[in-house]
């Protein structure tokens, strides 16, 4: 995972989605106007009715202002205890510790629209819910289509490309010791494609069991969707759990290893990049 990858989470945690669904807009834009930009993207997974979409819209934006008042300063903060981090020569600890931070905040997040979509599930029609989990399983088959069209090597080489480019963006121009360390880890980073998919799998099996199980009373219904939303590496398996894990540390052993390599001029680049960042969040905050 790259490190823009990483800040991109904080940046925009409450409209993760949305950015893919509308990446014509920019991230301040749509966060202000999630409310209703959040239609375009609902109608692709479940035809709500007009009472439905009124609450699903008040739902986020609501989420969105809880969002810009409590999470939005603490992302802030981390951006720029990031930055302080990559000035100095941080440690594996360190660095972990601070990407384990931002994946919190997610959750922070999930834990917050929980109840209100739960509610709102319990709203769904059989028809809606059969509409919603076929969406899913198409996003995904969709997915695997896609992945299936590259052999190994090629996915390899994007993969490459794609890191290449970040750090350029982020670094300026790369010295050849530098595109060596980033080719190197590169080629030791474990592919989890496939066990994502299986843990996408094994929670959307659950979702469906839950969404269509009408022995299940009220307060079961509740409780298992609960689990569904909040309780993430239940879903996983140990290898992925591990793979995961041994990934990050390869990214954190990358950077620690680039950061040693670093030119002034690729650090003031480097800053220039946090400092828009920083601007970026502060303009979200102060849009209130």
């Amino acid at each position: 995972m790259s490190i823009i990858n990483m800040i991109l989470k904080c940046r925009v945690a409450v409209i993760a989605v949305l950015l893919i669904a509308l990446s014509g807009c920019s991230a301040t834009f749509t966060y202000n106007n999630i409310g209703w930009l959040s239609a375009f993207w609902i109608d692709d997974y479940v035809d709500l009715s007009k009472q439905q979409n009124k609450q699903a819209k008040a739902l986020i934006k609501q989420s969105r202002d809880w969002h810009r008042k409590t999470q939005l300063p603490l992302y802030r903060q981390d951006l720029l205890s990031l930055q302080e981090l990559l000035t100095e020569n941080p440690s594996e600890q360190a660095l972990l510790a601070h990407f384990q931070s931002a994946k919190a905040h997610w959750q922070s997040l999930v834990w917050y629209v929980k109840d209100d979509l739960i509610t709102l599930a319990l709203s769904l029609s059989e028809q809606q819910r059969q509409e919603f989990v076929d969406a899913i399983a198409k996003d995904m088959a969709d997915d695997v289509d896609e992945f299936n069209q590259q052999t190994a090597s090629e996915r390899v080489q994007e993969r490459l490309e794609r890191q290449l480019d970040t750090y350029k963006d982020w670094l300026g121009p790369l010295n050849d010791q530098q595109v060596s360390l980033i080719t190197q880890a590169n080629s030791e980073f474990q592919s989890t494609f496939l066990l994502w998919q299986a843990y996408k799998q094994t929670r959307l099996d659950k979702l469906t069991q839950v969404f269509f199980d009408a022995q299940l009373s009220r307060d079961e219904f509740i409780s298992q969707l609960s689990a569904v939303i909040t309780q993430r590496e239940a879903f996983m398996s140990d290898e992925l759990i591990r793979l995961d894990a041994d990934n990050s540390k390869r990214y954190v052993q990358l950077l620690i290893n680039l950061r040693a390599t670093l030119t002034a001029k690729q650090l003031k680049h480097a800053n220039a990049e946090f400092a828009a960042m920083l601007k970026d969040i502060d303009q979200l905050i102060d849009d209130d």
